[in-house]
């Protein structure tokens, strides 16, 4: 009996190993081409550590059947944020208990690698380019050709999965936009145990994160699993700053350095030594995203191609907002739910080609719609979160003890906010609500004229506990962009 063709996902990174493991617990074939040239070589240079939410991380890997494997990685005690401006003041720590526990990224990537068979993975893969043949009928099995780096191409599939990152080879298939460089980058270093600083991160961050920042100039510093430290130097800087002859060329090291060091000048004392001590080699990452507008229904930037569908920042590359990678492994989810719908329709056990590929465009067309929608908040999300962690007071911090009851009593207050303004625009741009944990944040935008006339846009966000009877406490609001609350 004629079996169908397998799934191609490009790119092991975690939402297209996500999306393989979903596939294996279900049955569905499939192989995975990775550029990595080994599972050993995949373990380096990947990126610090990430939060993995209940509603969306947390749920991928719970539905993939890792969720214990998981829990023996997680950092439940590296929750708590710690915020700061740029002169040390306003100290505040917040998030301990949040059910965003922290997991090396290096680490996820080896759960999930260890929970699929060695032969499903194609390593050393770097695919070149993807072309689609004339043959009529969409979502055919022979209408994608994969053509790869070292000279191969591979055909036939049943779905093309592009999960290949901010410069996936896979999306200009559905869309031409290109990856926009939003201004800024973080230039990446380390303070491991032996380091001078290490104490004083130790003391300052914990186990968890901190964020100082001022106007075009932010650090962000986060213990690892192994309790060494990252450090990312945030600067607004043209894309070639660390480039071979650019002001801060990374390739000489002491030139990089008294160059980062600039934007620090003003910085106080315990803030900058870190930059000062920050290990080599430093890493360059500059900021990009795709233009959220794509996304819209109608939009002529982006054609639903029968057969080939994207997951995560092939799919909507964002600036850091903290979602990242949960919105990613959630489109992992999606997907496979919508495919397993279809599998649930059929009335026959038999295969049939041209039928299967209706199907699957159907599973396509649903998550897409459902993807894009996401996408397009996703990276507003992360536009409004990048401008608040770049502005002059982004770290300003006002705390408060009053209680309010019920979810109604958040939108009360931020209604008369808004009361106190002349004619400010308000958008909520997110609530998260776990009721089970008590907790509660949401994210403001209030753009428009205050009362005396001048112009504001400010961000806030509202971190809250819920007690047991239902009262909401508001712990502390974290304000950017112009306060009238000062």
């Amino acid at each position: 009996m004629r079996k169908p063709a397998p799934i191609a996902i490009v790119g092991g990174g975690p939402c297209g190993l996500t999306f393989a493991r979903l596939l294996e617990t279900a049955g569905i074939d499939y192989v995975i081409f990775e550029r990595d040239i080994s599972a050993e070589n995949a373990l380096q240079f990947q990126g610090g550590t990430l939060d993995l939410h209940g509603e969306t991380g947390q749920e991928a890997l719970r539905r993939a059947g890792l969720i214990e494997e998981f829990e023996k990685l997680a950092r439940r005690d590296a929750t708590t944020l710690t915020v700061q401006d740029f002169r040390g003041n306003l100290r505040k720590t917040f998030g301990e208990g949040r059910d965003a526990p922290e997991i090396d990224r290096l680490q996820l990537r080896q759960l999930l690698l260890n929970s699929l068979p060695a032969h499903r993975i194609r390593w050393a893969k770097a695919l070149q380019g993807i072309e689609r043949t004339s043959k009529v009928g969409y979502g055919h099995i022979a209408d994608c050709t994969l053509r790869f780096t070292d000279g191969s191409t591979e055909s036939g599939f049943r779905l093309v999965v592009g999960a290949d990152g901010a410069w996936s080879k896979v999306r200009p298939l559905i869309t031409p936009a290109e990856p926009q460089y939003s201004g800024r980058m973080f230039i990446e270093g380390r303070i491991s145990p032996g380091n001078p600083q290490y104490a004083a991160a130790h003391e300052m961050v914990g186990a968890g994160n901190s964020l100082a920042s001022t106007r075009g100039c932010t650090l962000c510093i986060q213990q690892m699993s192994d309790r060494s430290y990252r450090v990312y130097m945030g600067l607004e800087v043209p894309s070639t700053f660390t480039r071979p002859g650019g002001e801060g060329d990374i390739t000489k090291p002491e030139k990089a350095r008294a160059a980062v060091l600039q934007h620090y000048a003003d910085w106080a004392p315990h803030l900058r030594a870190f930059v000062e001590a920050a290990e080599e080699p430093w890493r360059p990452w500059p900021l990009h995203r795709l233009d959220p507008e794509i996304y819209l229904d109608g939009s002529p930037n982006w054609t639903r191609v029968p057969g080939v569908t994207l997951l995560g920042d092939a799919a909507h590359l964002a600036t850091p907002n903290g979602d990242g990678v949960n919105i990613a492994m959630y489109d992992a989810l999606v997907l496979f739910d919508s495919l397993m719908e279809e599998v649930r329709k059929k009335q026959s056990n038999t295969y049939q080609e041209g039928e299967d590929a209706v199907a699957v465009e159907r599973a396509i067309s649903a998550y897409e719609a459902d993807m894009r929608a996401r996408g397009r908040a996703h990276i507003l999300d992360s536009i409004d979160m990048e401008d608040m962690m770049f502005a002059e007071d982004g770290t300003a911090l006002t705390a408060a003890n009053t209680t309010f009851t019920g979810r109604d009593a958040i939108h009360s207050m931020l209604a008369d906010f808004v009361a106190r303004s002349s004619s400010m625009e308000h958008r909520v741009l997110s609530m998260v609500v776990d009721e089970k944990a008590g907790k509660v944040a949401t994210q403001q935008r209030y753009i428009g004229k205050l009362k005396d006339g001048t112009e504001n846009d400010m961000h806030n966000c509202n971190f809250f506990d819920v007690d047991e009877e239902g009262r909401i406490e508001k712990v502390v609001v974290w304000m950017g962009g112009g306060s009238p609350l000062k």
